[in-house]
């Protein structure tokens, strides 16, 4: 291929410069309003050839102004999804905030959702077929994110960050076993401690026998321990039975973030969720 246009070099050239220069005197042409007898014969010869580098011409502008437009798009979309996550984020946390006012008639207590800094993020990585249950994700500490800082969906929590990189973070998923979170059945507010089983559901500890509870009871944070604060949504109950001669009741939980499939998340940043260096349970 290179050899011939070497032997053609100078046909090349010329043929170039030749298209070009009928492409000016055709755009000069066209400007004229009269025309003389010569120029209508080289309008009339050359004008299917003007037609076709024009619709060519018109194609890749065409094609270049859908590719700049669908860019445009898929960044809006982005950006009104995780604007979409937030808001039904801060949902959830109104209604525990509701949930407070009704109980103590002290909304004004509870930290206020302008405290609450979010960092998007985009899930690049995943370890969940083994024992370790973690994500990496693409912010780090360039971005703010700090260990332990609180991992979420707009559906619920996923877990917290245990190692930060400047350019990445390994979020460690409430399914895995070093995961414990004290939290609470938000309807009645028993107490209890979530922990990872390795598995899809999570296992539930000192839920009382007396706690009133059901299947189908969603739990939430309880903000004690240091790490995940209050109101988080965690998941619903499920095979809550009676253990014999146990103080305590048998249930397991229903994660509501759906952690096999997560490709973007929340990692919640700001005075109200400065996170602690202690301990694994949250």
């Amino acid at each position: 291929m290179n050899s011939f246009f070497k032997k053609h070099q100078d046909i090349t050239i010329i043929s170039v410069l030749l298209i070009v220069t009928l492409l000016l005197l055709l755009s000069n042409l066209n400007k004229k309003e009269s025309l003389s007898a010569v120029e209508r014969v080289v309008m009339t010869a050359f004008s299917p050839f003007q037609d076709s580098v024009a619709w060519v011409t018109k194609k890749i502008s065409f094609g270049w102004d859908d590719y700049i437009y669908l860019v445009g798009v898929k960044k809006e979309n982005k950006r009104l999804k995780e604007a979409a996550d937030k808001l039904m984020f801060e949902n959830t946390i109104l209604v525990e905030q509701l949930k407070h006012y009704g109980r103590l008639g002290k909304l004004l207590t509870f930290p206020k959702l302008d405290e609450v800094f979010f960092e998007a993020a985009s899930v690049i990585g995943r370890d969940t077929t083994g024992r370790v249950k973690q994500l990496t994700i693409n912010k780090g500490s360039d971005h703010g994110i700090k260990k332990n800082m609180p991992v979420v969906t707009h559906r619920g929590l996923v877990g917290r960050v245990v190692l930060s990189g400047s350019n990445f973070s390994k979020v460690l998923l409430i399914t895995d076993v070093r995961s414990a979170i004290d939290a609470l059945v938000q309807e009645t507010r028993a107490g209890l401690v979530v922990v990872g089983a390795n598995s899809r559901l999570l296992d539930t500890r000192y839920l009382a026998v007396n706690s009133n509870v059901k299947d189908g009871d969603q739990v939430v944070s309880s903000g004690f321990g240091g790490v995940f604060p209050k109101g988080l949504l965690i998941g619903v109950l499920k095979n809550v039975s009676v253990m014999k001669d146990s103080l305590f009741l048998s249930a397991q939980l229903q994660p509501l973030a759906d952690l096999d499939r997560i490709e973007e998340a929340l990692v919640l940043k700001g005075p109200r969720y400065k996170p602690a260096d202690t301990g694994e349970e949250g």
